[in-house]
């Protein structure tokens, strides 16, 4: 099943999300109008303003950081505002008289009263949009990981997302309007239909503007015990659209590797192409420093270049950031220097080599012939013997011989038991907060701490400030809690200063390396080992008492 579909599918099950119940009246109220096109006009705008607001969403996230829930509170000012003409319908003619109008501007409204108002129906699905994006955890996975790495295929996937969700709404109605037409009262612009609509019109947008929508999403979801997200999760998860392996077959001649770009910052080397090293048999690495994944396949890339290196083979790491810290040349260095790294490794910030490669996964391999040919990909961990293999082939078609038995890393294999997924604690992925209704976006805020969690769960004390990627404490003493099934946890954050995280944990966790009399030391970016247990671990905890200036991005598990 490609992503494709699954955002499409995923623009259908929106309708069904507690956030887009309370909208439907507004939309269906449409088919009572004079202009039978009215509701074709909102759904239409609606779809238009979803895909603006998309790029709109990542224009001010990057550059002017504009937090989304302004985009939302102005959604809920024009829905009032659309609210209160319906209940009192000469609220212009007094708004007109009062502010003194010029007579052009009465002209201009007569005109468009002819019209049948066809700038009412625009602005009210353009106010729905920004609504309506924060519906899916579909929507929130392609703005936060597939636009940003590859912006062509991200609005592919978003056009396939307003397609499902356009025509679903189209469908509802069509069916919607053979019912509203054998209401004869519902046709009055002025009667008690027009005016209850309104009355709808007034409580969405008051609710908006207040955050109390996100409560009522809550209260219905946990009423009907159903939830749309869990339902897109499993979706995705059917689709394994998170680790994927693919192998060339060895004897073909593959294809042709694209020349490596954008890249900036080259660390233990000079700037590389593969034009400058055909002959030789190039393993290129696609990682980021703090994705445990990649760290644990770090042994096995080391042990390679260490045999292979004066056998024409070469490994280029390719280091493109899931955070906005990664993108720290002396960040990426340190973490070179700590995993004792010896081969190139570049920046590719911008992913333009990942790009080019087609590539969405970390970590990923390319194995390159000495023809310049890819012949073997993987992607995640794992197939160190299958992937070693490849290598000592195409090394012997460079006409040198190899000793074929295979590295052996003295590791500790991860449990097979299931593991707490990978906790992103930002608002874009987060979807494990126990408090997910009550967050304040981009902003500090006060969140009570519970310790009554459920398996995967985490929750905040004190305050804090959620923001896209990650959550900072704004006050000392601030806690986090985390209820997991692992054997080892780790915690991607760091800070401008050196600071000290407190941890407790229960009785069968054992702290992690990084934790030094109960506290970790933070300053870095990095990924930190708070557990390192011996067995696996299916109900532990921990809770961390996190400083001020403390950035926190995501938990791993292993």
């Amino acid at each position: 099943m490609s992503l494709l579909f699954v955002s499409f599918l995923a623009g259908i099950l929106t309708i069904l999300a507690p956030c887009v119940l309370p909208l439907l009246p507004i939309i269906l109220g449409g088919t009572a109008e004079k202009n039978k096109s009215y509701p074709y006009i909102v759904i239409g705008s609606l779809g238009v303003s979803i895909f603006l607001f998309t790029l709109l969403l990542k224009a001010t996230s990057l550059l002017i950081n504009i937090p989304p829930q302004t985009w939302t509170s102005i959604s809920g000012l024009i829905l009032i505002f659309f609210g209160l003409i319906s209940v009192f319908p000469t609220i212009w003619d007094n708004i007109n008289k009062k502010l003194r109008l010029s007579s052009s501007s009465d002209k201009l409204m007569d005109q468009a009263d002819k019209k049948q108002g066809i700038l009412q129906p625009i602005i009210l699905g353009a106010a729905l949009g920004p609504v309506f994006s924060s519906c899916s955890f579909t929507y929130a996975l392609l703005l936060a990981t597939v636009l940003p790495a590859n912006f062509l295929f991200g609005i592919a996937n978003m056009i396939a997302y307003i397609l499902g969700l356009t025509l679903v709404m189209l469908l509802v109605t069509v069916l919607g309007s053979k019912l509203v037409k054998r209401l004869r009262f519902a046709s009055d612009p002025k009667g008690i239909f027009k005016r209850v609509l309104g009355v709808i019109f007034l409580i969405v947008g008051l609710l908006i503007i207040t955050g109390n929508d996100k409560v009522f999403q809550a209260y219905v979801a946990e009423k009907f015990n159903y939830s749309i997200t869990d339902v897109e999760k499993n979706v995705l998860e059917t689709n394994n659209i998170t680790s994927k392996s693919q192998n060339f077959d060895l004897t073909s001649k593959g294809k042709p590797a694209t020349e490596l770009t954008g890249l900036t910052n080259w660390i233990n080397s000079d700037p590389k192409t593969l034009a400058s090293l055909k002959g030789k048999v190039v393993l290129i690495d696609f990682w980021t420093y703090s994705c445990i994944n990649c760290i644990r396949t770090q042994p096995y890339l080391n042990s390679w270049y260490d045999k292979y290196q004066d056998k024409n083979f070469v490994i280029l790491g390719i280091h493109t950031p899931e955070f906005s810290f990664e993108k720290k040349g002396e960040n990426v260095e340190k973490a070179v220097k700590d995993a004792k790294i010896k081969y190139p490794v570049a920046l590719d910030n911008d992913y333009s080599t990942w790009n080019a490669f087609g590539n969405q996964f970390w970590p990923a391999k390319y194995l390159i012939d000495k023809e310049g040919n890819i012949r073997y990909t993987h992607f995640g961990e794992g197939n160190y013997d299958e992937t070693e293999s490849a290598i000592q082939q195409l090394i012997g078609e460079t006409g040198l011989k190899v000793d074929t038995t295979k590295t052996t890393i003295d590791t500790t294999t991860s449990s097979f038991n299931a593991l707490t997924p990978e906790t992103y604690l930002g608002w874009a992925r987060g979807s494990s907060f126990v408090d997910k209704d009550k967050i304040e976006y981009n902003k500090p805020a006060d969140y009570t701490l519970k310790t009554d969690l459920k398996t995967d769960q985490f929750s905040l004390g004190g305050n804090w400030q959620i923001d896209n990627e990650k959550i900072t404490s704004k006050k000392e003493g601030n806690k986090l809690r985390l209820q997991y099934k692992a054997k080892n946890v780790y915690l991607v954050m760091g800070s401008q200063n050196k600071l000290n995280v407190k941890i407790t944990a229960d009785d069968k966790s054992k702290l992690g390396s990084d934790v030094k009399n109960g506290e970790i030391e933070v300053q870095d970016y990095r990924l930190y080992k708070l557990v390192e247990n011996t067995d696996y671990n299916s109900n532990g905890y921990i809770e961390l008492e996190i400083p001020e200036g403390v950035d926190v991005n995501v938990f791993t598990f292993g």
